[in-house]
Order: structure tokens, then sequence, then C-alpha cells
């Protein structure tokens, strides 16, 4: 019984989490890094930058910062 709630559950679970993690993704701001200028989406308004893996954060009021 748990092993066929378990699959059940993944079933239902890993399609939802796709798409949400999909939507999260396209409706990120697309971005250029401000120390060495690769083109990246920003997420949840801060996000290491993957190639000169500093950190790019978005402020209230509006400014990228680099630390």
């Amino acid at each position: 019984m748990f092993l066929v709630m378990f699959i059940v559950g993944i079933v239902v679970l890993a399609p939802v989490i796709a798409i949400w993690t999909n939507i999260k993704y396209f409706r990120a701001e697309k971005i250029s890094c401000p120390h060495c200028g690769k083109e990246f989406r920003l997420m949840d308004g801060s996000l290491k930058c993957p190639k000169c893996k500093t950190r790019v954060t978005r402020t209230a009021d509006g400014r990228l910062v680099t630390s």
C-alpha cells in the first residue's frame, strides 16, 4: 500500500515541480553580468554568475550590484 502511494505521489508531483520550475525560469529577468558581461537569467533577485562566479543582486531601487 505504501509503495503504491509513493509511486502515485512521484507520478503526480514530478510533473508539477517540473512545470513550476520551468515557469519560474522563463519569467526570470534576462541580464548581463556587470563584472564579466555574461548574459543569464536572474531568478529570485540574486544569483551567482555562471562565468565569473560573482554574486549579482538586484537592489530595491533596481540597480544591479556585484559582491
